[in-house]
């Protein structure tokens, strides 16, 4: 009976595990296009510029239609526009962005955040279906799917 409920659980597991990496690019294609990035849902922030996240803090990015990006920069919510030309990817000079204060460190991860992302002209996926945004420095960003859509 203990048994049963394994096998059980573990099919479960297996199945929502694949279902959330039915969506994601495949580790070998390294082609974005805008339908993968909006696909990918919200995308999670793991590193900005090699110098990796604050613990417990969240950035993220969520590509939407029309050109749209917004998320979290660490501390307040963004959005802007973005362009996707084959791997040229370019994010518009007009984001906007909330203003609530938050610890200095914070701030300071925000600010690096978005500096990087509005100088972003490259996005590629990882061996791991990571997203990769570069900047002409070398500067990336690292993002990973949190929520694919269906």
């Amino acid at each position: 009976m203990k048994l049963n409920k394994l096998l059980a659980a573990s099919a479960v597991s297996t199945a929502i595990f694949l279902s959330a990496c039915a969506n994601t690019p495949e580790a070998t294609d390294n082609n974005v296009t805008t339908e993968n990035l909006i696909n990918g849902g919200e995308w999670i922030v793991e590193d900005i510029g090699g110098n990796g996240i604050i613990d417990s803090s969240r950035v993220s990015i969520v590509f939407m239609e029309d050109n749209r990006v917004g998320g979290s920069s660490s501390c307040n919510r963004y959005s802007g526009e973005y362009q996707l030309n084959g791997s040229t990817l370019t994010v518009g000079d007009n984001m906007a962005s909330t203003r609530m204060a938050c610890p200095p460190a914070l701030m300071n991860q925000e600010e690096s955040f978005l500096k990087l992302l509005m100088n972003v002209n490259q996005a590629r996926f990882g061996d791991h279906g990571e997203l990769l945004l570069s900047t002409p420095d070398g500067e990336t960003i690292r993002a990973f799917p949190s929520s694919p859509k269906p």
